[in-house]
């Protein structure tokens, strides 16, 4: 509890009988800090201050949130690692400090599509005619397309699958093996989309090469 200068003076008034409120008129005082006292007093006959009983704070300190704070505004992508490694604290104590104190979040950096100098023009260019190109048709005449491939041999997960197996039976024929395929069996897909429905799947044969011609013509047959 927060030691109050006049604390022996409200002490010796709600001692004698005096009620809090008449207290807090009496000496204009916050009602909390006489209501704080009178519970001291009733839970411990005394409102003295009395020994902390949790262990001071030795790491997390203004130094060190003040240290953690000047190297995340000057480097971007910051290791929290190398930060608690460098201050000798604990990685746990580094991650209360970033979001107890310092109101920090860590969030996974965001993609996008790297645009060089060359593309950047073009691709201003090409938004310019595409929207040059819906002054003039509707949208009913578009049709949007995509491809996807689908593994179908998926590769083996080491890490969270698992045999069960007792001690003396690691090294026996008992335990599976998986191979690794260099590159293991999948099939492409290509649908398209317009304003009005879908269109059908189409698988498209392996080693076919989808182009402006495969895209025409598979399309028109389906």
């Amino acid at each position: 509890m927060r030691a109050s200068v006049q604390r022996p003076t409200i002490e010796h008034l709600l001692k004698r009988g005096m009620r809090s409120s008449d207290v807090v008129r009496t000496l204009g005082i916050s009602d909390s800090t006489v209501r704080n006292i009178s519970a001291a007093l009733k839970k411990y006959g005394s409102s003295s201050e009395r020994s902390k009983t949790r262990r001071p704070q030795t790491v997390n300190t203004r130094r060190i949130r003040g240290v953690i704070k000047r190297r995340i505004d000057r480097i971007d992508g910051l290791s929290l690692n190398n930060v608690a490694g460098d201050l000798k604290i604990g990685g746990r104590t580094a991650q209360r400090i970033l979001k107890d104190d310092l109101k920090v979040d860590s969030y996974k950096l965001a993609r996008g599509q790297y645009l060089s100098d060359t593309s950047k023009p073009n691709r201003i260019d090409k938004a310019k005619k595409l929207l040059a190109h819906f002054r003039v048709r509707r949208v009913s005449d578009v049709i949007w397309s995509d491809e996807k491939i689908f593994t179908i041999e998926p590769l083996p997960n080491r890490q969270n699958q698992r045999h069960l197996l007792c001690k003396g039976d690691n090294k026996s024929p008992k335990r599976r093996q998986v191979s690794n395929r260099l590159f293991p069996k999948s099939v492409m897909v290509w649908t398209g989309v317009t304003s009005t429905g879908k269109t059908l799947l189409v698988f498209i044969d392996r080693n076919v090469k989808i182009d402006a011609e495969v895209y025409q013509k598979d399309s028109s047959d389906e």
